[in-house]
């Protein structure tokens, strides 16, 4: 978008930056020297809308909102804080006009000639300015305004023209004369808007010094007003007082009016001008005025137009360049010189830095009083100087162009806040402005027995040891973030289009993804392979399972599965190394990575089987078997191991008559040789759940209460660690519990998932990634309440000290504005010997320890005074490292109340 002022010229760059040259006092706020070629303005972003008046300038942010600037000031842009919800805008000489999105005007600048349209007389030369925009009287509906030199137009919804302020050439289009009685006055000029007569289906307006333009539907261009340089382009030089049409001039699709002379855009993309043509603004390669269009000389493919209030023109071609021509004293031609152009010269448009995609900046390590932001880095011609970092628009940091990363602190608890990046080149041109909106987290303490490692701006899809793999919200930007490095790459970014994020899991060297474009697998910065298809059902190692293939994502390499067409993630397991078993017509096939396979039938034969839910640890296999015992239908289930031997772990009631409708991961998994699975307990009418040691023990973790029905019992099994610890869910609280030390090791209520990785677990809830500490004490109970200004806690917790030298901890810390006393006691288990421990931590990381009590009944206590921002930390550990038990629970109460006074 362009607009070509009195002397000056501006323009918008896509992403919405804008761009000044000419008279300086107009452009970027300054007040030196003209500026012959653009230059960026500052402090301006994701414009909607620009519009240049004799010696100032406006510009409308996609947000609604309207900013001003005045070179003759020295002034940056200011915004206009009492004008919002604003959909267009118009400047004139000495005044402005805007549509809010309701369809009402306002006007503000120069009262005089009735030209803000206020119903309030100014007489004569006199005049006054108004800086608050008013509203003009009796519009509504409006789509598009036109201001000129004082006069002003108005398009309705219905296709009608409107005009006020001056009629001394009949711009306001009526029939009768300049002058007429408006009041007591007989003037030419009106304070409240009329209709523009004769003109209805319009559907663009355009307004000079004192002529006027209107595009209608048809393509057809009307004038009205002033014709001396013949700027009606009717073929005459004759005043109009109503509306003409413009000779020669058909499948026009765009109008602009500078101040003596017209343009229209046709739909070939070419460009017509006439009227005033003393500096060459006509563009035909002569300073001729002319009566009738004329076509500008060597200008095709043009998308858009602009002059406004000055006596050049300018255009932009579809290739994105600029070009102008006419009267160039102050530079507003942009082409270096103060020479006047009778044809179209190219503007000089610096090339900003570029982004890499849609949406580079991303929000990670969300606390409750800091954030991470993480970008990729821009590409400039003249290579990246600086990044300048914003919060709520205010500049908080500025950092060398190899920086790519910034953490902001000092932020308040459950507060939002809009951080901003722009990138500038070694020239000084600033890149498009890159947005996020984050809020922090709440100031609560962190669940007991987890440490939050990560909170992320968005959904965690997946991790490991090294890796996060995250999505934003609406599917469309999917980020991968090192764990080691902290660095942020962008896997994908929908860019606007329907290719949504569906499915992504991270593979052993990088990701599978796919969206409505296919599957792909990126890895190291690009995309290695695409291919078309159905989205991948599981992810492991480097290969991954489609309804009827396993695909090697490195190589792309794919082995066909015979018999197979799996429609949900319930019949097959896939291992790392690319070893799948699946359900084949009544059997069991094992699917090697060397395209060989196995498939057995692991009942004897002749019995009446059906086989599904097959998983495997490598080397055994775990399946259901459906078989009749009686006149019940019940699910068998069974072991196969490396030998070929079949066992049966238990015999259960089905749980559901579609039984592919259900995971089996949720009822029985394999890891490392231990089993975890549900058993249902006939004599006891209660499901159990169970793990198998790789030696054939069995242990019983829980029992769940007695069901009002036989099946659907919310007992559900999560995932099993390869040392048999399980985690499972009853209902809405979720267990971690130790088969080989026969212990919980944790356990919460409400949101989250746990996932075992690579020796740690953690749990995942939403954005938030945390750490399980099994050396946390647990929470047993506790109960809380408020009185007289200040809080109460009251907690148990409990735990194990199994292994020689162990120690358990707790710990607490007072929310934002507070302060606290905490008491905590404890009594060793009978025949052990341990000992309580209380210190306080500072900011700085110093650490204070206090004094611990022993009574003669062996409880041991102590209290601390914990002030705002301190934390207090109890430890539990054995008198010597012989002190020890895996079977005798440590409890400990911890009494706290804490206030802000």
């Amino acid at each position: 978008m362009v607009s070509g002022g009195t002397d000056h010229t501006l323009a918008i760059k896509k992403g919405g930056t804008v761009w000044a040259w000419g008279s300086n006092y107009s452009t970027d706020g300054s007040t030196t020297d003209p500026h012959y070629t653009p230059v960026q303005m500052e402090f301006l972003d994701f414009a909607a809308d620009i519009t240049a008046g004799s010696s100032y300038s406006l510009a409308l942010i996609g947000d609604g909102s309207v900013w001003s600037w005045d070179g003759a000031t020295g002034s940056s842009p200011v915004h206009l804080t009492n004008l919002s919800a604003v959909v267009a805008i118009a400047s004139g000489h000495q005044h402005n006009l805007a549509v809010k999105n309701d369809g009402t005007v306002w006007a503000w600048g120069w009262s005089i000639h009735g030209v803000l349209g206020d119903g309030e007389w100014t007489m004569g030369d006199e005049s006054t300015e108004v800086h608050t925009p008013i509203q003009v009287q009796g519009l509504d509906s409006v789509v598009d305004i036109a201001a000129g030199h004082l006069h002003s137009l108005a398009l309705r919804s219905d296709g009608t023209v409107w005009a006020w302020g001056n009629n001394d050439s009949g711009q306001h289009g009526v029939p009768g004369g300049l002058t007429f009685n408006d009041g007591p006055y007989t003037t030419t000029y009106r304070h409240t808007p009329v209709q523009v007569q004769g003109l209805d289906s319009v559907v663009a307006i355009a307004a000079g010094y004192s002529h006027s333009l209107a595009l209608k539907s048809d393509g057809t261009v009307w004038a009205w007003g002033h014709n001396s340089s013949g700027q009606l382009g009717d073929a005459s030089t004759t005043n109009r007082f109503t509306p003409v049409q413009v000779t020669n001039l058909g499948s026009v699709t765009a109008i602009a009016a500078g101040s003596s002379h017209s343009l229209a855009l046709k739909s070939d993309g070419t460009v017509w001008t006439w009227g005033h043509n003393a500096s060459g603004q006509l563009g035909d390669g002569s300073t001729t005025n002319r009566s009738s269009p004329v076509q500008v000389s060597g200008l095709d493919s043009v998308s858009s137009i602009g002059t406004n209030d000055g006596s050049h023109s300018v255009a932009v071609k579809s290739d994105g360049t600029i070009w102008a021509w006419g009267a160039n004293n102050a530079g507003q031609l942009g082409d270096g010189t103060t020479i006047n152009r009778s044809t179209p010269v190219r503007v000089a448009i610096p090339i900003a830095p570029e982004w890499p995609g849609y949406d580079v900046l991303a929000i990670t390590d969300v606390t409750n009083n800091s954030v991470q932001l993480n970008w990729q880095h821009a590409a400039d011609e003249t290579g990246i100087d600086k990044y300048l970092v914003y919060q709520d628009n205010t500049l908080l940091a500025s950092l060398n162009g190899d920086v790519n990363t910034y953490e902001a602190n000092g932020l308040s608890s459950n507060s939002t806040y809009l951080f901003s990046l722009v990138a500038v080149d070694t020239e000084g041109n600033q890149s498009v402005k890159k947005e996020e909106v984050v809020t922090t987290a709440a100031n609560h303490p962190v669940p007991k027995g987890e440490a939050l490692l990560y909170r992320i701006n968005g959904t965690i899809l997946d991790l490991d040891q090294n890796r996060i793999l995250w999505k934003e919200t609406g599917d469309e930007s999917l980020w991968l973030y090192n764990r080691v490095d902290k660095s942020t790459e962008k896997v994908y970014d929908a860019n606007g289009s329907k290719h949504t994020i569906r499915t992504a899991k991270l593979s052993a060297d990088g990701v599978v993804y796919s969206s409505g474009a296919g599957t792909h697998y990126w890895e190291g910065g690009t995309v290695r392979h695409s291919w078309a298809g159905e989205s991948p059902y599981e992810v492991k190692g480097n290969f991954a399972v489609s309804r009827s293939n396993v695909v090697n994502v490195k190589t792309k390499e794919s082995r066909y599965l015979p018999n197979a067409f799996f429609s949900t993630r319930n019949s097959f397991d896939l291992s790392a190394d690319g070893t799948l078993v699946y359900e084949y017509n009544n059997g069991i096939r094992r699917h090697l990575a060397d395209d060989t396979f196995t498939t057995f039938n692991p009942s004897p034969a002749g019995y009446p089987y059906v086989y599904n839910g097959p998983l495997t640890d490598g080397t055994n296999i775990l399946y259901n078997a459906y078989t009749e015992q009686g006149v019940y239908a019940k699910w068998s289930l069974q072991v196969r191991g490396a030998d070929g031997q079949v066992t049966e772990i238990a015999l259960n009631p089905i749980e559901n008559g579609d039984h592919y409708s259900t995971d089996p991961r949720t009822s029985y998994q394999i890891h490392n040789g231990w089993i975890a699975y549900k058993e249902y307990k006939k004599e006891i009418e209660r499901w159990t759940l169970n793990v198998r040691s790789p030696e054939g023990e069995k242990k019983q973790v829980y029992t769940a209460p007695k069901w009002w029905q036989l099946t659907g019992v919310p007992l559900s099994l999560k995932q099993l660690g390869p040392d048999g610890t399980v985690a499972y869910t009853f209902q809405d609280t979720t267990y971690l519990y130790s088969a080989q030390d026969g212990k919980l090791l944790h356990s919460f209520s409400g949101p989250g998932e746990l996932h075992y990785r690579d020796g740690v677990w953690y749990r995942v809830d939403g954005g938030s990634l945390y750490q399980i500490d099994l050396n946390q004490l647990q929470l047993a109970d506790s109960v809380s309440y408020q009185a007289d200004d200040s809080y109460y806690e009251y907690s148990l917790y409990h735990g194990y000290i199994s292994s020689p030298g162990q120690e358990l901890s707790g710990s607490w810390s007072p929310p934002e504005g507070f302060h606290g006393v905490v008491k905590v006691s404890m009594v060793s288990p009978e025949g052990e010997d341990y000992d309580l421990s209380l210190e306080i931590l500072d900011g700085g990381g110093n650490r204070l320890p206090e004094n611990t009590t022993k009574l003669p009944d062996g409880t041991e206590y102590s209290t601390a005074e914990v002030p705002e921002g301190y934390t207090v930390k109890w430890r539990v550990k054995g008198h010597t490292d012989m002190d020890y038990s895996p079977d005798k629970k440590v409890v400990v109460y911890v009494n706290i109340v804490y206030d802000d006074h």
